[in-house]
């Protein structure tokens, strides 16, 4: 254990010494410090360990060749330590903080997921994203911020603290959670691992000025016609000037941009409309894909997107803030299996009536395959059976 000459960190040591120990036999040693910039701080240390060793939580052994200092400082009675410090034992402490996450009721995905994340990783005995069972406080409002963060207010996008300040009454609240955020949306591959932060915010539609969405086939904007171009790129507050020119077969969301370029160019039908998603599907695409699908009358939103657990889970998060079914477009087993790589598996959580589950059983598997979509020459939309 290293030496330290604080009283407080050094005794809080011995504790965790205590919690991680399985042999309770052994003898619980810390080593304080000997060395000091002034007579201060030694005197500081000591009165520190003795009021310890008084209050029977401690040994002290002094040091035979320096007797006015502390050699070993030995762990006595863990429970009068506890008390000392004002501190809970761990057992208790998580048990009392996973109590605590129930006291909250998430209402988007990914602030489910986090509450989740969070719970499953104390009942191991670990923490998540830098939170213990000890920052309770911390983990419920990483949670609130992801419901802030995802919250589909259907108006212009709001900058960051606008947004903070309306639905958290404080407008730094957001930020001061975005890295834990960011952290956790690169963990569950929503976002690529690469992205800075403000690269992090552009693609989850959270910047002061959100990027256009690109969009492509059948529509006019204002009463501009858009067909004869490739697409459009459309800003997130112009929804509802968008208009269809013509009855509309499918709607196909792409999650790579490479391969919606070539799609509008190569394949489009020309009763087709084809939205980009910019990897995870910030705000404004989520909006524009629903009011496409309401204003096509079509039920069933197709997606073509990686075979990797970043790519299943994008799918099925479209399928949850759609609130649509989807069918998956060149996403299969078989081509995963004929064009992409052997990986190792991966479980991942996905309920049995998603489109995707049969895919994610199949990268949980020892035959997973990951294929990245810009492996795959561009193919039409197939006609629903």
């Amino acid at each position: 254990m290293k030496r330290d000459d604080n009283p407080t960190r050094l005794l809080n040591r011995l504790i965790e010494a205590h919690e991680r120990q399985s042999d309770r036999t052994r003898r619980i040693i810390a080593r304080p410090a000997q060395a000091f910039a002034d007579s201060g701080a030694r005197d500081g240390l000591i009165a520190g360990l003795t009021a310890a060793r008084d209050a029977g939580a401690v040994l002290l052994e002094w040091d035979r060749d320096a007797p006015h200092l502390v050699a070993r400082v030995i762990l006595a009675d863990a429970d009068i330590l506890y008390r000392h410090l004002g501190r809970t034992p761990s057992p208790a402490l998580t048990a009392s903080a996973i109590a605590g996450l129930a006291t909250i009721s998430p209402n988007s995905e990914i602030g489910i997921e986090i509450l989740e994340a969070v719970r499953h990783r104390w009942q191991a005995g670990a923490a998540y994203l830098g939170l213990g069972p000890e920052k309770l406080d911390d983990a419920l409002a990483l949670v609130r911020a992801a419901d802030a963060a995802f919250a589909d207010l259907g108006e212009a996008p709001l900058p960051l603290r606008t947004r903070s300040a309306r639905l958290l009454g404080d407008s730094k609240a957001l930020e001061r959670q975005l890295s834990r955020l960011i952290g956790h949306l690169k963990r569950s591959g929503r976002l690529e691992n690469s992205l800075d932060r403000k690269a992090a915010l552009d693609a989850l539609g959270l910047a002061k000025f959100p990027q256009p969405v690109l969009v492509a086939g059948p529509i006019k904007i204002a009463n501009m016609a858009a067909d004869r171009l490739p697409y459009l790129g459309i800003p997130p507050e112009s929804l509802e000037s968008i208009s269809l020119t013509r009855p509309v077969r499918s709607v196909l969301t792409i999650e790579n941009l490479e391969s919606f370029h070539r799609h509008v160019r190569e394949v489009r039908e020309p009763d087709g409309v084809v939205v980009y998603c910019a990897g995870f599907p910030p705000l404004g695409v989520v909006r524009i894909v629903r009011h496409l699908m309401q204003a096509a009358n079509l039920t069933i939103l197709r997606h073509w997107g990686d075979i990797d657990p970043g790519g299943i889970r994008i799918g099925r998060y479209l399928e949850e803030v759609v609130g649509l079914r989807i069918r998956p477009h060149l996403m299969s087993e078989a081509l995963a299996r004929a064009h992409g790589k052997r990986q190792a598996s991966t479980a991942i959580v996905m309920p049995t009536d998603s489109a995707f589950a049969g895919l994610a059983q199949f990268l949980a598997s020892e035959d997973a395959h990951w294929l990245e979509q810009e492996v795959l020459e561009p193919a039409c939309v197939q006609p629903l059976e």
